[in-house]
């Protein structure tokens, strides 16, 4: 085994019972339409390695997201993705920025390609805080998601443009962008052959299950991560599937009608317990000095949220789940003026 790999964290998963609030995963439920379709696709070829699967997924979601096929890369997830490219851009030792908090697979995979990874020390979602880092610490590569995880902040499309000009490669991790596609940096590509961006059909389109992802970027730079990718890493079936979704354009923009409802009402309901983070995505992040109090109260009810250092994220879910949180809100305000 190699060298201080007990300090690499190992991820875990555990079966949830109740409401999951926890993983920003869909609400949506998949449309009769969908499923009978679904129930269409052929499992012929089962035999064989995916090819025209992969073809077919590319192409649609080429057509969705405005770009050519061949500015595409498909991984089992996002996730899968942003190993190939820390694998390909990084030598040992490099340096590796990201905005403080972020999501947290950013240095775990900064660390399995031996790089050093840094994020600002105070005002981590600050703009003039990271360029500072970026300036001190002169990195090869930038990670930042947009809509940020866990806080729901945006990045302008004019502070993406200033950090990419600073550094050699910028990663913009948009899984959330489906549900605020007008804040998309996918259009300034052209003028930015230095920025990949990362997407998902794991949250709006509620495909978790399948494990998709894309990457999206100047084809010359596709042709050069992809030496990195393992033949066939998506499963023709789930490509198949995910083809099927893709190709019903009502289907995303119902879901995400559906998430900008469920969050609105959401936001109303959680206003007792602290100050909240404007957010277009399908999450909502609270400022709470007892972040981890109120996720043993949600908890105590049946809810499954994130608790961190200096708040708690909560997704949108269904009127069911938000039944249950108004009956632990009002268990606490009870209490507290018993």
């Amino acid at each position: 085994m190699r060298r201080n790999y007990q300090s690499i964290p190992r991820y875990v998963p555990h079966e949830v019972t109740g409401f999951a609030l926890n993983q920003n995963e869909s609400q949506f439920e998949l449309p009769e339409r969908l499923k009978q379709e679904i129930r269409n696709v052929s499992l012929e070829g089962l035999n064989s390695y995916p090819v025209s699967e992969l073809i077919a997924l590319k192409k649609s979601y080429a057509t969705y997201a405005g770009v050519k096929p061949n500015q595409l890369m498909v991984g089992s997830g996002s996730d899968e993705l942003l190993a190939i490219l820390s694998q390909a851009i990084l030598d040992a030792e490099d340096q590796v920025i990201a905005p403080a908090p972020d999501f947290s697979m950013y240095g775990i995979y900064t660390q399995i390609a031996r790089a050093n990874f840094v994020q600002p020390q105070t005002e981590g979602l600050s703009f003039e805080s990271l360029m500072k880092t970026i300036k001190e610490h002169e990195p090869k590569l930038v990670l930042l998601s947009n809509p940020n995880n866990p806080t729901g902040k945006m990045w302008t499309k004019e502070e993406i443009e200033t950090i990419a000009a600073h550094v050699p490669f910028l990663v913009v991790d948009e899984a959330y962008i489906d549900f605020t596609m007008q804040d998309s940096f996918v259009t300034e590509l052209g003028y930015h052959p230095n920025v990949i961006i990362l997407r998902t059909l794991s949250k709006a389109f509620g495909l978790a299950n399948l494990r998709i992802g894309f990457m999206i970027a100047d084809a010359k730079v596709i042709e050069q991560i992809d030496r990195f990718r393992s033949p066939f890493n998506v499963s023709g079936l789930s490509a198949a599937v995910a083809t099927v979704v893709l190709n019903d354009s009502d289907y995303i923009k119902e879901s995400v009608r559906f998430h900008n409802e469920q969050r609105d009402k959401l936001e109303t309901l959680l206003q007792p317990i602290g100050e909240m983070i404007p957010s277009r995505a399908n999450f909502l992040y609270i400022k709470t000095d007892e972040s981890h109090v109120w996720a043993e109260r949600f908890l105590d009810h049946g809810i499954h949220i994130r608790a961190f250092s200096d708040g708690i994220r909560v997704s949108a879910g269904t009127d069911e789940a938000y039944t249950h949180i108004q009956n632990m809100l009002n268990e606490v305000n009870s209490v507290e003026n018993s």
